[in-house]
């Protein structure tokens, strides 16, 4: 829980309750920016909290949240903190035995790696308003069991491009139908404070601002 009382290591909690991905949100970018923030902040003590519900922030004892998505109206303050890509990926062994779709269309022919969501394929939206159930034989609600699958040639996946950055820089995974404009995936930072908000969780609020303007240039 979250000490709302002062001590020598007053603790920030921050949940990670995305609406898609919380493993790239919490375990992608969080944990791997926490020693960065620590460094600059030796009087706090980060707590992360993964998961794919939202919590409630009050009730449970959070500072903060960060969350992926659209946001629901919950009466909590909301501050927006980027707008990052989504991409569509597959291995080059993939391309290679089912070849590179060259339209939209061709989407429907291919097999992919599908983000299950409330026991149903999460759709392809593209950034025109074009919505594709794609089809696919291999369901998860992991993100991260969704790029593995994909760099074994499972099919094409649809991804943050943050998560896939390195492989796409190295060549394990290449985008699919890059010319075509995609949406961006808003993500928030939501507390119940008001304007009350506390130095330590201000310090936290600020710090991912400048971490996530490195990921949309």
């Amino acid at each position: 829980m979250m000490p709302r009382t002062s001590s020598r290591w007053p603790i920030q909690r921050a949940a990670c309750c995305a609406s898609r991905h919380p493993w790239m949100l919490g375990r992608g970018l969080i944990a791997t920016w926490a020693q960065a923030f620590l460094a600059q902040h030796s009087e706090v003590k980060l707590e992360l909290n993964v998961t794919d519900r939202h919590a409630d922030l009050i009730r449970e004892g959070y500072d903060v949240a960060v969350r992926m998505g659209a946001l629901s109206d919950t009466g909590l303050i909301a501050r927006k903190i980027a707008n990052l890509p989504i991409v569509l990926v597959a291995s080059p062994a993939y391309v290679e035995q089912r070849g590179r779709p060259a339209s939209i269309m061709a989407l429907q022919s291919h097999d992919f790696v599908r983000y299950q969501m409330a026991g149903r394929p999460y759709p392809v939206i593209l950034a025109d308003g074009t919505t594709i159930v794609p089809n696919g034989r291999f369901d998860t609600d992991d993100g991260g069991a969704i790029r593995q699958a994909a760099l074994a040639g499972a099919g094409i996946a649809h991804l943050m491009q943050f998560a896939v950055q390195d492989d796409l820089d190295t060549g394990r995974l290449v985008r699919i139908l890059p010319e075509v404009a995609m949406p961006t995936m808003p993500v928030h930072i939501v507390h119940a404070y008001g304007r009350q908000l506390p130095v330590r969780a201000r310090l936290f609020v600020d710090f991912p601002v400048g971490q996530m303007a490195t990921l949309t240039q």
